[in-house]
């Protein structure tokens, strides 16, 4: 046992470069375990950008000074964080409310929908199994009342803190756009000079994080877009929170698409007062929209961007979202990508090469 771990000592932690990132990787987990709840707006600073950078290398691909190319996509990314807060929000809004207010006719036309059906399918459903599906249902609707008391009084902290990070999030954004190259020169003074491992490495990670985060705004754009227009057009009601909803869970895959399509049905369910027509056209339609996501759009998009297999994807959203929640789910694949990085460029000493000299 000691030999073997002597050897795998020497082999993946005897070059200088391994040690220095072995250290990086230690302060960095215990910064996100420790301090990731505070560092929130920064992760999100980060990651924006990131995207914002591959952006402004394009202006200056075509010519354009740094200086005026980050004032433009700045002013563009304010622009848009401005449309979103001003427009895009109070529909939002709006449609949440009203979904809320209806949630008592909701439970009254599942009730009436639920007792039709003994009398329309009486060798699959009896009396006894809609009493039990209402008693769920009562108190399942009850438990979403006692959340929605309980968040309530917590409103104003949350209007408190969004309000912090709508002025925090640009300004480190904006700081870590300007500063680029400063930061980027303290970080190679702490840095050995010769480091082609590290230096490999970190192109390949910028790299696949860089078409990935790319790859998934498109993505979600398109699955939107046709989700709202989809929606609109059959006439459902709802139509803006629930293509949200459908684009932001392409974050997620496989699972996102089997979660975001519970509200769908359930919303379609009673617009249409049960399963209709109606009903099953949108269900249809969702559908087709998710199988072209899945096997045109995602192919087109990730083809060289994630080298992921799927279950190695999904153990990274479980493991992950079981660490940090929601933002673990939301950042699941790209650190799952900056694993498989790490392990593929991973600097490692050929111990029988080193024995023959």
């Amino acid at each position: 046992m000691r030999i073997m771990l002597k050897r795998f000592v020497q082999r993946y932690l005897s070059d200088d470069q391994a040690v220095i990132l072995l250290v990086m990787i230690a302060v960095g987990v215990v910064a996100i375990l420790g301090f990731g709840h505070m560092l929130i707006p920064l992760f999100a600073a980060l990651v924006l950008a990131f995207m914002m950078e591959g952006a402004i290398d394009g202006m200056q691909h075509w010519g354009m000074r740094r200086l005026p190319a980050l004032m433009v996509v700045f002013s563009f990314f304010m622009g848009l964080s401005v449309l979103l807060l001003v427009v895009v929000l109070p529909l939002l809004w709006d449609e949440a409310v009203a979904l809320t207010s209806n949630f008592p006719d909701m439970l009254r036309h599942s009730q009436i929908s639920l007792w039709r059906l003994p009398r329309k399918y009486p060798h699959l459903v009896s009396n006894h199994d809609v009493e039990g599906w209402m008693h769920t249902l009562q108190s399942q609707m009850g438990q979403v009342g006692q959340w929605l008391l309980a968040l309530s009084p917590n409103i104003i902290s949350h209007i408190v803190s969004l309000s912090i990070y709508m002025v925090l999030i640009p300004t480190l954004v904006f700081m870590l756009l300007k500063d680029r190259d400063t930061i980027q020169l303290w970080l190679r003074e702490r840095l050995p000079v010769h480091r082609p491992d590290l230096t490999r490495m970190g192109e390949a990670i910028k790299k696949q994080l860089y078409r990935y985060v790319r790859g998934r705004m498109i993505e979600m754009v398109i699955v939107f877009l046709a989700t709202y227009f989809m929606f609109l057009v059959q006439g459902l009601s709802y139509a803006l929170l629930l293509a949200i909803l459908v684009g932001v869970s392409v974050i997620v895959p496989y699972m996102g698409a089997i979660v975001v399509s519970v509200p769908v049905m359930v919303v379609a369910f009673f617009e249409w007062d049960g399963i209709t027509p109606h009903f099953w056209r949108i269900i249809s339609l969702h559908s087709v929209i998710q199988l072209i996501d899945g096997n045109l759009i995602v192919p087109l998009l990730f083809a060289e961007a994630v080298d992921l297999h799927p279950i190695a994807i999904i153990v990274a959203i479980m493991v992950f979202g079981g660490l940090w929640g929601f933002w673990g789910i939301f950042f699941a694949i790209p650190l799952a990508v900056v694993l498989r990085c790490l392990l593929v460029y991973w600097p490692v000493r050929d111990l029988e090469e080193k024995n023959k000299r």
